[in-house]
């Protein structure tokens, strides 16, 4: 797991006004609200990031890492770091039809403006709304390239008119043409 303090670390789900997590199956949560990312969710970035890489990983989902190596004040690489499956949280087909309707939102749908030039990307969008704060929290989450993925990224802007499609998916994109080029 991360190395950060427990104050930090909050798992996604359902919360009160209060900050406590609420059962999913209480009378005060409308799971099919809670199921569209409405009502009482909080989820991170990383945790986004992590849905999306657990689909373009064939359902595996992988423990987090922030880094790839350690590297020493000579520049020496003193350890590597390998990627570990924390569990396998869909089937593989199921996970590739899902890779597949990410790849027509990014071709054809409301995320196109991620699309890369040469690079096939699959991404969801995701559009929030949080009247009670601001007008909307949007979200982009994608991998790329979609058929062997090497990136996986999650963008969200808060406080916004516009949409995931809109105002997060250039990000997302940006951050991917950077790490694949």
């Amino acid at each position: 797991p991360m190395d950060y303090p427990d104050a930090q670390m909050a798992p996604s789900g359902a919360y009160s006004r209060s900050g406590k997590v609420i059962d999913a199956t209480s009378d005060v949560v409308d799971i099919a609200r809670l199921a569209i990312g409405q009502d009482r969710l909080l989820v991170t970035p990383l945790q986004m990031a992590m849905v999306a890489a657990a689909v373009a990983n064939k359902g595996k989902l992988m423990e987090p890492k922030l880094t790839d190596r350690v590297v020493d004040a000579d520049g020496r690489t003193v350890e590597e770091l390998e990627p570990e499956v924390m569990s396998q949280v869909v089937s593989a087909s199921s996970a590739a039809q899902v890779r597949d309707m990410m790849g027509n939102v990014v071709r054809e749908g409301s995320g196109t403006a991620a699309a890369l030039s040469g690079i096939e990307v699959g991404g969801k969008t995701g559009t929030a709304e949080v009247a009670e704060r601001c007008p909307n929290q949007v979200w982009f989450i994608g991998f790329a390239p979609l058929r062997d993925p090497r990136v996986a990224v999650a963008a969200t802007i808060e406080c916004t008119n516009g949409t995931g499609g809109v105002v997060a998916a250039p990000v997302a994109k940006a951050v991917m043409e950077s790490l694949l080029r």
